[in-house]
C-alpha cells in the first residue's frame, strides 16, 4: 500500500522504522489520545505496536503506515484497521505535534478517503476519536465525516468514550439506488 498527497508518502511500516515510531510513540502530546496507554509507551509496547502494524498489513493488505514528507523524514502514522464490531475498516492517524497545524492530517485523511474508495473499492470506512480530541474531530469534519455518536470501552479498568464517525462512498452508493429504484414492470420474470 502506497499512498501519495501533495505534501506526504504513506508506506508499510518494516522493522526498520522502530527508531522513527519510537519518536512518534514517546512524544506525550501525539499519544495523549492514542490507546491503550493514551500517553507515552514503553520499548516492548513500541515493538508490539509496530508488530501488530506490520501483521495488519501482512493479513489484509493495508494497515497503518510509515508517513514522511516529501523529503522522506517521518512525520508520523495513518493508514486503516479493520474493525470486526463494524465489519469496516478504520482510518486512523497520529502526527508528531511539529506537524500540526499545516493541514497535514486533513491532506492525509483526505488520500486515505481516495484509496479507500478508488483501490480498495470499500462503501464506506469508520473513525474514531477520543472524547476530548477536538482536533481530530474537526480533521475528520473536514473530510465529509459523519459522527455517529459515542461508544464506551474499556482499557484495563479505564471506561474510555469514542466519537464515533462513518464516511460513505457517494460513487458506491449512487450505484446501490439505481437497483434499489428498479421497478417491477422492469423485471421480465416468466412464472
Amino acid at each position: 500500500m502506497l499512498v501519495y498527497t501533495t505534501r506526504t508518502m504513506m508506506r508499510p511500516f518494516s522493522k526498520s522504522d522502530l527508531q522513527q515510531l519510537t519518536a512518534l510513540c514517546t512524544n506525550e502530546d501525539a499519544m495523549r489520545y492514542i490507546p491503550p496507554t493514551f500517553g507515552i509507551e514503553n520499548a516492548q509496547q513500541i515493538e508490539e505496536r509496530l508488530s501488530n502494524y506490520i501483521n495488519h498489513h501482512d493479513e489484509f493488505g493495508v494497515g497503518f503506515c510509515y508517513v514522511s514528507d516529501k523529503a522522506g523524514n517521518f512525520i508520523g502514522r495513518a493508514g486503516f484497521h479493520f474493525v470486526p464490531e463494524v465489519n469496516l475498516y478504520e482510518i486512523g492517524y497520529s502526527l508528531l505535534p511539529e506537524h500540526w497545524g499545516k493541514g497535514l492530517a486533513t491532506e492525509v485523511v483526505s488520500a486515505l478517503l481516495e484509496y479507500a474508495y478508488n483501490d480498495l473499492k470499500l462503501d464506506a470506512v469508520c473513525a474514531r476519536t477520543i472524547v476530548g480530541n477536538d482536533r481530530s474531530d474537526k480533521v475528520l469534519q473536514k473530510c465529509g465525516f459523519t459522527r455517529l455518536g459515542e461508544r464506551a470501552f474499556v482499557v484495563g479498568e479505564k471506561l474510555c468514550f469514542w466519537n464515533y464517525y462513518e464516511h460513505n462512498n457517494e460513487d458506491a452508493l449512487v450505484g446501490h439506488e439505481a437497483y434499489m429504484n428498479v421497478h417491477e414492470e422492469d423485471w421480465n420474470i416468466l412464472i
